[in-house]
């Protein structure tokens, strides 16, 4: 018997709800310049910096089904579009080392946004609204560990298309 997907409204981005999971890169304040941080498990593991640009050309439309979801156990992993690309953003809690689909909850960014994943934080692949997207994506690896999990999720995750945020 298949179980009824897990049906999401997404909801506009705000540093605090999102801050449960990660921070909102974006400006905040009236100094020239906002900081912004990504956490690593600890320095001593031996981890590096990888940096990287990802290119997506394909734009999510309709009901976007979320089937997995990842997560980083060694650092927080950040997103930060190029041209100002709006995104999906799902996330959820653990439940004993698995992604817990009860607890999903979905953002939707606005323009010039970009995101910093809690390092272990589950989280859907990136999904677009603007295609072609690119991001400078950040985060550290581990030289022997495995930097990237990822799982099934025990109950479909269906977002629901949210026109007046997109």
């Amino acid at each position: 018997m298949t179980q009824a997907p897990c049906v999401l409204t997404p909801q506009l981005l705000t540093s605090e709800a999102f801050a449960p999971y990660g921070e909102v890169i974006a400006h905040r304040g009236t100094e020239r310049r906002h900081p912004v941080a990504l956490h690593a498990a600890t320095a001593s593991e031996g981890l590096t910096v990888a940096s990287w640009v990802s290119r997506l050309k394909t734009a999510v439309e309709g009901v976007v089904e979320i089937a997995e979801m990842e997560r980083h156990p060694f650092s927080d992993q950040a997103f930060v579009p190029l041209s100002g690309q709006r995104f999906l953003i799902v996330v959820c809690d653990d439940a004993d080392g698995l992604p817990d689909p009860a607890t999903a909850r979905a953002f939707v960014t606005t323009p010039g946004q970009g995101v910093i994943y809690r390092r272990n934080v589950w989280h859907a692949g990136m999904q677009v609204f603007d295609a072609p997207a690119e991001f400078f994506v950040q985060m550290q690896r581990h030289p022997q560990e495995a930097d990237d999990i990822f799982m099934p999720v025990s109950t479909p995750i269906h977002v629901l298309p949210a026109e007046e945020l997109v």
